[in-house]
C-alpha cells in the first residue's frame, strides 16, 4: 500500500489547533486593564451656590425743621422766602421744611438809653437734611435722622438765644465773628456744619421785598 503524507503547512496548522483544544486552558486577552476613572462632578452639585442676594432699598432723607426765635425785643416785621413759616406762625416752634438755601429779613425799634433806635437786619441761612443709609444684601438702610434750625432774630443780630430746644437737639452754636454790621454763627450737628450769615442794614427793605413772604409772629 502506498502512505500518504501529509504536506507539512497542513501538518503544522494540525498540531496548532490540537494544542488549543487538548491544553485545558482558555487564553484571554487585556482589552482595558487600567480603566481611566470618571471625571468628578462639578462643584456646584456638590455645594450648590447661594440664592442670589436681594439688596433693600436706601433709607429716606430725615425731616428738617426751621424756626424763628427773638431776644430782647420782637420785631415789628419779618419777611422769609422760606415757605414753611405759615403767614402767622408761632416764634420758638418748629415748622417742617424742605431743605434749601434761604433769605430772612426783620426789622424793629428797641429802646436805647432815652431814645429808640431802629435796626433792620437780613440773614443768609441754610436748611439742611440728613441723608439716609444705603441699604444692603438682605436689609433695607436706616433714615435719616431730623436736623433742626432756629434762627434767633433781635435788635444785634442773633444776640442771646431764648430757647433751649437747640440744646435739646443736640445742636452746638458758636459765633465765628461779630461786629456793628455782621455776626456769622455757626451751628454744629455731628459732622454737619452750618453757618447763618447776619448782615445789618442801613435803611428798611420794606418797598423792595416780595408781599407773600411777609410773616407775623406771636
Amino acid at each position: 500500500m502506498k502512505r500518504k503524507f501529509l504536506s507539512a503547512p497542513l501538518a503544522l496548522l494540525l498540531l496548532l489547533a490540537s494544542s488549543f483544544i487538548y491544553s485545558g486552558c482558555m487564553v484571554e486577552t487585556c482589552v482595558d486593564c487600567n480603566p481611566t476613572p470618571p471625571p468628578p462632578p462639578p462643584c456646584n452639585t456638590c455645594f450648590p451656590p447661594p440664592p442670589p442676594c436681594s439688596y433693600g432699598p436706601n433709607g429716606y432723607p430725615g425731616p428738617a425743621f426751621f424756626g424763628l426765635d427773638w431776644t430782647v425785643v420782637q420785631p415789628s416785621y419779618v419777611w422769609t422766602n422760606n415757605t414753611c413759616i405759615p403767614p402767622v406762625f408761632h416764634y420758638a416752634d418748629y415748622y417742617n421744611s424742605m431743605p434749601g438755601t434761604y433769605h430772612l429779613y426783620y426789622e424793629g425799634r428797641v429802646l436805647n438809653g432815652c431814645c429808640y433806635t431802629d435796626y433792620y437786619w437780613e440773614v443768609d441761612f441754610v436748611v439742611w437734611v440728613n441723608a439716609g443709609t444705603l441699604g444692603g444684601c438682605g436689609y433695607a438702610g436706616a433714615d435719616g435722622l431730623p436736623s433742626y434750625l432756629m434762627i434767633v432774630c433781635g435788635p444785634n443780630g442773633p444776640g442771646d438765644f431764648r430757647t433751649n430746644k437747640l440744646q435739646e437737639a443736640g445742636i452746638t452754636t458758636t459765633i465765628i465773628s461779630q461786629s456793628s454790621q455782621e455776626v456769622i454763627v455757626q451751628y454744629t450737628k455731628g459732622d454737619i456744619n452750618v453757618r447763618v450769615s447776619y448782615h445789618r442794614l442801613p435803611e428798611s427793605l420794606k418797598r423792595t421785598l416780595d408781599p407773600s413772604g411777609i410773616v407775623k409772629g406771636n
